[in-house]
């Protein structure tokens, strides 16, 4: 993980340190909650054209940083300092990946001859997971490792644009879509700490994988696309626990 990735969740480990410190007494972890989070999302795509001898992809691989908000639930058991939970979320927004391809090497963005050029759109709207939780208490702060099932709802968008070379300023443009929903995996592993009565902060580092994913086509003009995804986030939340 890069450097700049770390840094976050260095200071969000220090501001959860200083926050236990304050904390009136000890935290007692046992039973249901619910929160809010927030995470910076640094997203990883890669795009294939399978079955095709044509279209050549100008870029195949598009990385993004992406903010995400939604909401969890949760419950955890606690035995001495072992903590044991079951956890779900749902976030949205966790933006575009873009790629161009087009069918002559030296085809796109030209008008001299004939070319087809698409513009690659995958976009995430609503992601959720289903994670399983393991810790160990310090005093007040709970130290953790978290893993499980990842869904993301996504969409395929196609724009592409038929140079004519008998029309060269005028191209021909067609739109196409997909919409499916990946399934993949997550890990992660955090911090979280009390700082009121009920009232916890956390800090984690989450890794999914999606694999990849066949978006069909539709002849004559859209052949199929092959996308990979995975996703680092930064997260933080705030949980009130009942």
């Amino acid at each position: 993980m890069h450097i700049r990735n770390l840094l976050p969740l260095a200071a969000a480990s220090l501001l959860l340190s200083s926050a236990a410190a304050l904390a009136d007494d000890a935290a007692n972890w046992g039973g249901f909650y619910a929160g809010a989070l927030a995470d910076v999302n640094f997203g990883s795509t890669h795009f294939a054209l399978p079955g095709d001898m044509n279209d050549v992809l100008q870029q195949t691989k598009h990385d993004h940083t992406s903010f995400a908000g939604g909401g969890m639930l949760g419950f955890n058991w606690q035995s001495g300092n072992m903590v044991y939970g079951l956890e779900g979320d749902l976030t949205s927004g966790n933006g575009t990946s873009s790629v161009t391809a087009c069918t002559k090497i030296d085809g796109c963005f030209t008008s001299a001859h004939d070319s087809f050029t698409t513009f690659n759109h995958l976009k995430t709207d609503m992601s959720g997971r289903v994670r399983a939780r393991i810790g160990w208490t310090s005093g007040d702060t709970l130290f953790y490792a978290a893993g499980g099932y990842s869904f993301a709802d996504t969409k395929l968008s196609l724009v592409g644009l038929c140079y004519d070379a008998a029309h060269p300023a005028t191209p021909d443009v067609f739109n196409f879509s997909r919409k499916k929903t990946l399934s993949g995996f997550n890990l992660g592993f955090g911090m979280e700490t009390p700082i009121a009565t009920h009232i916890t902060l956390r800090a984690e580092y989450l890794f999914e994988d999606f694999g990849h994913t066949t978006y069909a086509g539709e002849a004559p003009e859209w052949n199929d696309r092959s996308i990979g995804v995975r996703n680092s986030a930064l997260r933080v939340a705030v949980a009130y626990h009942f």
